[in-house]
């Protein structure tokens, strides 16, 4: 598995990759002090995963989240950032197409619960901002991060177990890794309007009216869908000349 690491603190960096490498020895890690840095890493390097701080020197905020969706469409990005309680934000970014949201500040134990997550194609929210009752995707209730941990453990399960064809679970798992409909239906080799059809059907199923609240969703019930693939940056380029 090859991953981008893009953050302005080396030392951040440096711990990150020694929990990717305990949860996956065979990891290659990129580094990336910057935006411009990552974004150019990520246009040359097949990828299967980038983790992105969005505070760095030039990537104010999600700027380098949307740019980065811009350059490489199909390429999963998890976004790691010290402002986990501001919801706003989450919820931006998950609109934005993150798969997921690592608060930096949290302990050892749970970011690496995030990383394994993320490996294995799930989803990792700050717990406390996940609505339990409804899925109105982030809610202001606080329940307590270990609480949270500890549930996204013992709930875990396989897309296999969540009553969908599995055509519906192939759509599900790019949806969540933040591909748009027309990387999805290239992929998969069906159409933009039969994979529209599936995503609504999904949210049916899931009992949700956004892609935001169904990744909320799968964030909640700890789903994993299996790791996410290879992405080579040629495919992005024969994709925009189609």
């Amino acid at each position: 598995m090859k991953i981008l690491l893009i953050d302005d603190h080396p030392i951040f960096r440096a711990g990150l990759e020694l929990l990717l490498k305990e949860l996956e020895p065979a990891v290659m890690v990129f580094h990336a002090g910057t935006c411009r840095e990552g974004i150019a890493i990520a246009q040359k390097k097949p990828l299967n995963l980038v983790f992105l701080d969005l505070n760095l020197p030039d990537g104010n905020g999600l700027g380098c989240l949307r740019a980065l969706k811009m350059a490489r469409p199909s390429l999963p990005v998890v976004v790691v950032s010290g402002e986990e309680m501001n919801r706003n934000l989450i919820e931006e970014a998950l609109e934005l197409k993150a798969m997921g949201f690592v608060p930096k500040s949290e302990n050892a134990d749970m970011i690496a619960a995030a990383l394994r997550a993320a490996l294995a194609g799930g989803v990792f929210l700050p717990m406390s901002l996940v609505n339990k009752s409804s899925h109105d995707s982030m809610a202001n209730q606080s329940i307590k991060h270990g609480d949270g941990y500890e549930r996204t453990l013992k709930l875990s399960c396989k897309v296999d177990e969540l009553g969908v064809t599995k055509r519906q679970g192939d759509v599900l798992k790019l949806l969540v890794q933040g591909l748009p409909n027309k990387r999805i239906a290239t992929k998969l080799d069906i159409s933009v309007p039969v994979v529209k059809k599936h995503v609504s059907d999904l949210l049916a199923h899931f009992q949700v009216v956004s892609r935001t609240q169904l990744v909320a969703f799968i964030a909640e019930r700890g789903i994993f869908l299996g790791s996410p693939e290879l992405s080579d940056p040629k495919d992005e380029i024969m994709l925009e000349e189609d």
